[in-house]
């Protein structure tokens, strides 16, 4: 039967309250602390031997406080006895809960019956007949004991044995009943007499009023001390409010600065940006001037030849031959004065306006340039014997070549250039010791500023940090290797096949969209606004097709050595010539002119027989070859 006596102890102990901290189990010979936390014996022991304290002293695992031992150690320190008498009470109290509705066995007898008494003195449920031996033995003939239903309704609550005057561990049968303040500790009388008769001794009451009232009297300061803390903390609390209310204040005033300076900056830039706008409108309105006045020229002279060749049509229609013949002299003048007559021509350079932005470090913006022309920004000269194959360029500027050595026995290498302010070193390599690539023979960079490397028969895309991110093979039904490469703006890859004559349209993962015939293809490769562009050295050309391999382009160049184009679609083309082995000769750049369909040059004298060119970011050039590796500057 469950009764509200047992539920009441248990809960009034409560279980957390009688475990130990170290081991969580329910204490076993509990230790006390100066700092008055509680553990087991040998929870102490064991924590003093991985403590680097020594002997002399140990830490506690709660309040990193320290507590001196004494000669023995821990056994040295105060048991707690009403804690021990705790623990006790509460197993026979959870006993009897357990047993309500089962069975209690007697643990007196090995057959184990069921019990029907509790010894109080023994602490031991006993069966009915264990009950009538312990009655008759002259050592528990006296004892007294308590029926199952009297402990569990709560009528009896059984009181542990430690709870009685603690008897004298050298002198068993007398209790401890006299207290020695020499030494502070609970002595028995013969102890008194024996080892304590110069000391300063009280009978138990006495001393216990007098510890009661030092106690107090220090309970009293220590509540003094506690009122103290409580005011330590409102004040902190007090100061942490002022604190956020300062911090959060402080913030608004530098967000308020700093919107105030940026509003200003702002300003200042779209000043800035205003005058530059106002300037390229003039330009732009001068230029468009002076293209209107040569267009009405134009269209005043087309109407002009015209209207005399729709005269000399009617006339001749009408085969008038006498007055044909009379007419001869004005007619063959005046169509003398039209072929002879050259058309009205906007220079070539009205065309062409661009913004060179400025690094972050200069105040004003950048520069509007007004003609395509070049001037060489810096220069690395390469070692002898060795040249560049292939060039790309990532967003920050960085440099990724295929550089090569002129000799069979030196295998391809990639190389990484960033570029530096300093003239006397204008660039910083760096050989790229990357596994996966075997034989690298062409590079590119896609919007996601991953290399693409035409690595054998392979195409191998990395990530910034040079991790292989994926890989395909192009052309599989093709023993051939691919020999050049070019990555669209929506990250398309073309693969260029120079012994089957075609391009391999690829999908980023690989999946071929489409194969495009490419007579003539080489190892130089381009794309720009869904054109892919190629020359051919042998044969002179210059060769673009649409993504559905129409031709678009195909015209004569001489010696043209590799291809790109800028952030316009504008076609770059370097040329060179060299007579191997001594590679004498200089390169040149030049730029198609769409309207004319002609090279018109941009920057004489570069590289020695340039072989990689490509714009970066910024709208530099970059070009290598068989000679150093140059930066090319708009003027």
């Amino acid at each position: 039967m469950a009764t509200g006596g047992t539920a009441e102890v248990l809960g009034k102990i409560g279980e957390r309250h009688l475990e130990c901290s170290i081991c969580f189990n329910r204490f076993t010979e509990p230790k006390l602390l100066n700092c008055i936390h509680s553990f087991c014996m040998h929870c102490l022991k064991n924590l003093r031997d991985i403590q680097d304290t020594g002997q002399v002293k140990i830490k506690c695992p709660l309040c990193r406080r320290y507590t001196e031992l004494g000669r023995s150690g821990v056994e040295d320190l105060p048991t707690i006895i009403t804690l021990s008498a705790l623990v006790e009470e509460f197993a026979i109290q959870e006993q009897l809960l357990q047993g309500q509705g089962s069975e209690i066995k007697c643990q007196s007898c090995e057959e184990k019956n069921q019990a029907s008494l509790f010894c109080t003195q023994c602490a031991q449920f006993l069966c009915q007949d264990c009950q009538k031996v312990h009655g008759r033995l002259a050592g528990t003939k006296f004892h007294k004991t308590y029926t199952m239903a009297q402990l569990q309704s709560g009528e009896i609550a059984y009181k542990s044995k430690l709870r009685e005057e603690p008897t004298c561990n050298k002198h068993p049968d007398q209790n401890l009943n006299i207290y020695c303040n020499t030494c502070q500790q609970l002595i028995c009388t013969t102890c008194s007499v024996l080892k304590h008769q110069k000391h300063s001794c009280a009978d138990i009451t006495e001393a216990f009023d007098k510890c009661k009232q030092e106690i107090e009297g220090l309970m009293a300061k220590a509540e003094k001390k506690k009122k103290e803390l409580n005011k330590a903390k409102e004040d902190t609390a007090e100061s942490r409010k002022k604190l956020d209310t300062m911090f959060e204040a402080t913030n608004k005033k530098i967000s308020q600065k700093a919107d105030k300076k940026v509003a200003k900056e702002v300003a200042s830039i779209r000043e800035m940006e205003q005058k530059l706008k106002q300037e390229t409108k003039e330009i732009y309105q001068d230029r468009v001037k002076t293209m209107e006045t040569v267009e009405d020229i134009i269209d005043t002279e087309l109407t002009v030849a015209k209207q005399e060749l729709d005269e000399m049509n009617k006339l001749l229609a009408e085969e008038i031959k006498t007055e044909i013949l009379h007419l001869k002299q004005k007619f063959m003048h005046s169509l003398r004065e039209l072929t002879e007559q050259q058309p009205q021509r906007v220079p070539e350079k009205l065309h062409f306006i661009d913004f060179q932005e400025y690094s972050e470090t200069e105040k004003s913006l950048g520069r509007l340039i007004l003609k395509d022309e070049w001037r060489l920004d810096r220069e690395m000269v390469l070692p002898t014997k060795h040249g560049i194959t292939s060039i790309t360029v990532f967003s920050n500027n960085e440099i990724a070549t295929v550089d090569i050595e002129r000799n069979p026995d030196f295998p391809k290498r990639l190389v990484i250039y960033s570029p530096t302010s300093n003239p006397e070193s204008p660039f910083i390599s760096q050989m790229l010791q990357i596994p996966d690539i075997t034989d690298p023979c062409q590079v590119a960079v896609n919007r996601l500023d991953h290399l693409i490397v035409l690595d054998g028969l392979a195409v191998k895309t990395f990530s910034r940090e040079y991790q292989l991110l994926h890989q395909f093979q192009p052309g599989i039904d093709s023993e051939s290797k691919p020999t050049c490469l070019a990555v669209d703006e929506d990250n398309l890859i073309a693969v260029g096949h120079k012994y089957e004559e075609q391009i391999s349209l690829c999908n980023p993962d690989g999946t071929l969209i489409r194969k495009l015939s490419a007579p003539m293809i080489e190892d130089q490769l381009t794309v720009s606004n869904k054109q892919l562009m190629y020359i051919n050295n042998t044969e002179s050309k210059l060769i673009s097709k649409d993504y559905e391999g129409e031709t678009v382009l195909c015209v004569e160049t001489d010696t043209p050595r590799t291809v790109c184009c800028d952030i316009y679609g504008n076609i770059y083309v370097a040329k060179g010539k060299y007579t191997p082995p001594e590679m004498s000769g200089s390169g040149a750049i030049y730029r198609f002119d769409t309207e004319d369909k002609i090279m018109k040059c941009v920057k004489k004298k570069c590289t020695l027989c340039p072989v990689g060119m490509v714009f970066t970011p910024t709208g530099d050039l970059v070009v290598g070859g068989r000679g150093p590796l140059q930066i090319y500057h708009r003027i």
